[in-house]
C-alpha cells in the first residue's frame, strides 16, 4: 500500500524518467570535453602531439580529463546509492519513481556543478599562464588567447551557475509542491482517531514551514557535495601542474575541512530537529489562542495567553541561541586564511630559489582563494541537510502508510436496493488513550433497527449515543462486535458512498469559513441552484438569511462565528438533507433552535424522514415520544428499549429522564 500516489512531477511522469537521460549527457560530455581538453594543455609541460595557438596537448591531459571524469562518474554512482538507501530504508513511505526522478534531476545539477567547479580552478590556471608566457615574455598573440579562453571560461561558469541554480530551485519547488499536496490528501485519509490526538498547529507547520524545509534540502543538496569537488580538483592541479610542495602545504586545511564536516554534522543536527519542533508549538499556541478567542476574552485571561506566547518564543529563540554557538565554532575558513598565507610565504621563497615561477605562484594562491567560496557553502549546505533530513523525519511520518481509511474498505459496489436495517452485534468500544481503569465508552451492545424506522437514543451525558453514530459512519471501528448494514458487514460497504449515504447532523455543528450557500452545498456538490434554495427553505435558512445583505452569500466567518447557533443547525440541516440520504442520524440537531422554528424544521422533516431509515439523539419530549422505537442507554450498555408506551411503564431509567424532561419542560413554560 503506497500513501504517497503522486510523482515529483506527475504531469511528466509517463515521459519524463526514461531512465537515465543517455542523450542528454552524452551531449554535455561531448561538449565539455571538446572545450577542455583544449585548455587543459599545461597539464603535460613536455609536450604532445597536438596543439591549439602554440598550446600543447597531450596524452598525459588526456589522462587528467580521464581523471575528472572518472571522479564524476564515481560521485553518480555514490549519489545514486545514497538515494537507494533512503529508498529502502524508507520504502513504505517513499515511491521508487519519487527517488528515481529526484536522482535524475540531481544528476543533472551535480553535472552543472562539475563544470562549474572546473571552470573556476581553470581561471587561475590561465591568469598563471598569463603572467608567465604573456607579461613576461611578451607574447601578445599569445595573451590575446588567453584573455579570450579565460573570458569564455567565465562566461560559461556565469552560465552554469545559473542553470544549476535554476534546476536545483525548479526541483525543490516542484517537490514542495507535490509534497504539500500529498500531505493534505494524506491527512484527509486519515481516521478520526489520529486527528483526535493530532494537533491543528502541528500539522500546519508540517504542511508549510517543514516541507519548506525539505525543498531547501533538496534544492541545495547537491551543493553539500561543490566543496568537495573544489577541495579534489584544486589539490589535484597543485599536485600534477604547479608544485607538490604546495599541495602537501594544503593536507593540514584538508584534514580539518573533513574533521569540520564530522563535527558540525553532529553537533547541529539535534539542533536543527529541535528548531522544527519548537516551530511547531509556536504555531500550535497561535493557533488555539486565535480559534479560541471568544474564551480568552470571556475570562480576561489575554494576560495568561500572553505568558504562554512569550514561553514558546523564548523557546525558539534559546534553541537558536544554542544553534549559532555552534555556527560560531565554524573555523575551517581560519585554516584556510592560514593555508594561503603559508601557501603564499612558501611560494615566494621558491621563487627566489627559481624553483617556481610568478606565474606559478599567482596561480596557486588564486586557487586557493576559489576555496573560500565552497568553504562557506559547506556550512551552509550542511545546515540545510541536517534541517531537511529533520523535517522528512516528521513529515514522513505523518505520511506513514498506517490506518489510511480508504484501504480497510474494499472495492466494493453500493447496492442497488438499500433497505436500512441496522443491527449492532455484541459491540464494545474505547477511545485510544483512555485510563485503563475507565470502562468501555460501549459495552456489548445488542440492538436492531428495522427498514424505515425511526429510532430514539436517550441517557445521561457521556453514556455513547454519540459514538453509536460515529460507529455507523466508520468514524472510529469497534474493538469487537460486528456492526451489520441490511445483513452485511458495514466493512465490506465503499467507505466514500457509505457516508453519502447517511445525512449526518452532528451535534458540535462545524461550517466553513465560506457563503451560506457554499456551507449547504458542501453536501452535494452536484446540486444546482434551485434545489439548494428550495432544501434551505425547508429547513428554514430562508427565514434569517434575508436579515444579511448579501443573502445566501454572506460569508459565515470561520466556524460560522457570524451565525447564531440556531442559524448554524439550521444550515448543518440544509447540508443534510441536501445529500437525499438512504439514512438520517440526528444529533441533537435542533438543541438551539426556538418551538417554532423547531415545529416548522419538524414539518418538513417528516416528509424527508419518511421511507427512511432515522436515528435520532435527542431530548426533546415531542420527537422521544413519538419514534418507533427508543433506546435507552447507561454506562455504554442498552437498559431498556422500546416505544414510549412501552417504557414509561416497564422501565424506570426512561421514567426518570422522561420525568425529568417533564419537569423541566412544565418549569420553563411557567416561568414564559
Amino acid at each position: 500500500m503506497s500513501t504517497i500516489k503522486s510523482k515529483i512531477f506527475p504531469e511528466k511522469a509517463e515521459n519524463d524518467y526514461k531512465g537515465y537521460k543517455v542523450a542528454e549527457i552524452t551531449f554535455l560530455i561531448i561538449i565539455f570535453v571538446t572545450i577542455f581538453r583544449s585548455l587543459i594543455h599545461f597539464l603535460a609541460p613536455d609536450g604532445g602531439a597536438e596543439s591549439i595557438a602554440g598550446i600543447d596537448l597531450s596524452v598525459e591531459g588526456g589522462d587528467i580529463i580521464i581523471a575528472i571524469f572518472a571522479l564524476w562518474g564515481s560521485s553518480q554512482l555514490l549519489m545514486v546509492i545514497v538515494y537507494l538507501i533512503v529508498y529502502f530504508r524508507y520504502k513504505n513511505l517513499i515511491p521508487l519513481m519519487y527517488v528515481l526522478i529526484i536522482i535524475e534531476y540531481t544528476m543533472r545539477i551535480v553535472v552543472g556543478i562539475i563544470i562549474v567547479t572546473l571552470t573556476r580552478t581553470l581561471l587561475p590556471i590561465i591568469i598563471g599562464e598569463i603572467v608567465d608566457d604573456a607579461l613576461i615574455a611578451l607574447d601578445y598573440d599569445k595573451f590575446i588567447t588567453l584573455i579570450v579562453i579565460g573570458f569564455a571560461i567565465y562566461s560559461m561558469r556565469n552560465a552554469m551557475e545559473y542553470v544549476t541554480m535554476m534546476t536545483g530551485h525548479y526541483l525543490g519547488l516542484k517537490t514542495e509542491q507535490n509534497m504539500r499536496q500529498e500531505f493534505f490528501e494524506t491527512i484527509q485519509h486519515k481516521p478520526l482517531r489520529y486527528h483526535d490526538n493530532a494537533k491543528a498547529g502541528d500539522l500546519q507547520a508540517l504542511a508549510t514551514n517543514d516541507v519548506r524545509v525539505i525543498n531547501a534540502m533538496i534544492s541545495h543538496g547537491a551543493f553539500f557535495f561543490y566543496p568537495f569537488f573544489q577541495v579534489a580538483i584544486t589539490l589535484l592541479l597543485l599536485v600534477t601542474t604547479l608544485d607538490v610542495r604546495l599541495a602537501l602545504a594544503c593536507i593540514p586545511f584538508v584534514f580539518f575541512y573533513v574533521y569540520f564536516i564530522l563535527y558540525y554534522r553532529r553537533k547541529i543536527a539535534p539542533f536543527a530537529a529541535k528548531r522544527l519542533r519548537k516551530h511547531s508549538d509556536l504555531a500550535i499556541v497561535l493557533q488555539d489562542s486565535i480559534t479560541g478567542a471568544s474564551v480568552v476574552r470571556s475570562f480576561a485571561a489575554e494576560g495568561l495567553e500572553r505568558k504562554k506566547f512569550k514561553k514558546a518564543v523564548n523557546a525558539f529563540r534559546d534553541n537558536s541561541i544554542g544553534e549559532y554557538l555552534v555556527q560560531a565554532k565554524y573555523f575551517p575558513m581560519l585554516v584556510l586564511y592560514i593555508t594561503i598565507g603559508i601557501s603564499l610565504i612558501l611560494g615566494i621563497v621558491f621563487v627566489y630559489q627559481n624553483s617556481l615561477t610568478i606565474g606559478e605562484l599567482a596561480a596557486t594562491n588564486l586557487l586557493l582563494i576559489t576555496l573560500i567560496d565552497p568553504t562557506n557553502l559547506i556550512w551552509w549546505a550542511t545546515n540545510d541537510m541536517m534541517s531537511g533530513f529533520a523535517a522528512c523525519s516528521r513529515v514522513f511520518t505523518s505520511l506513514s502508510n498506517e490506518d489510511i481509511e480508504d484501504q480497510c474498505i474494499k472495492n466494493q459496489l453500493w447496492p442497488k436496493e438499500f433497505k436500512g436495517k441496522i443491527e449492532f452485534r455484541d459491540v464494545t468500544f474505547t477511545y485510544e488513550n483512555e485510563e485503563r481503569n475507565r470502562p468501555p465508552v460501549l459495552q456489548n451492545i445488542n440492538f436492531t433497527i428495522e427498514p424505515n424506522q425511526k429510532v430514539a437514543l436517550v441517557g445521561p451525558t457521556g453514556c455513547g449515543k454519540t459514538t453509536i453514530a460515529k460507529l455507523l459512519l466508520l468514524l472510529y471501528e469497534p474493538q469487537q462486535g460486528t456492526i451489520l448494514l441490511d445483513e452485511k458487514n458495514i466493512q465490506d460497504y465503499p467507505l466514500a458512498e457509505l457516508r453519502k449515504k447517511i445525512g449526518y447532523i452532528e451535534q458540535n455543528i462545524y461550517l466553513f469559513s465560506q457563503t451560506i450557500l457554499e456551507n449547504i452545498a458542501f453536501g452535494n456538490q452536484n446540486a444546482n441552484h434551485d434545489e439548494i434554495i428550495n432544501i434551505a427553505k425547508l429547513a428554514q435558512v430562508d427565514d434569517f438569511v434575508q436579515n444579511f445583505s448579501d443573502g445566501y452569500n454572506t460569508i459565515v466567518g470561520e466556524r460560522g462565528t457570524r451565525l447564531s447557533g440556531g442559524e448554524k443547525q439550521r444550515v448543518a440541516i440544509a447540508r443534510a438533507f441536501l445529500t437525499n440520504p438512504a439514512m438520517l442520524i440526528l444529533d441533537d440537531s435542533v438543541s438551539a433552535i426556538d418551538s417554532e422554528t423547531e415545529e416548522k424544521i419538524g414539518r418538513a422533516m417528516e416528509n424527508i424522514i419518511k421511507n427512511r431509515t432515522t436515528l435520532i439523539i435527542t431530548h426533546r419530549l415531542h420527537t422521544i415520544r413519538t419514534s418507533d422505537k427508543i433506546l435507552v442507554l447507561k454506562h455504554g450498555r442498552i437498559v431498556s428499549e422500546g416505544n414510549h408506551s412501552e417504557l414509561i411503564q416497564s422501565s424506570e431509567d426512561y421514567r426518570r429522564i422522561f420525568g425529568k424532561r417533564v419537569s423541566l419542560s412544565t418549569f420553563k413554560t411557567n416561568n414564559t
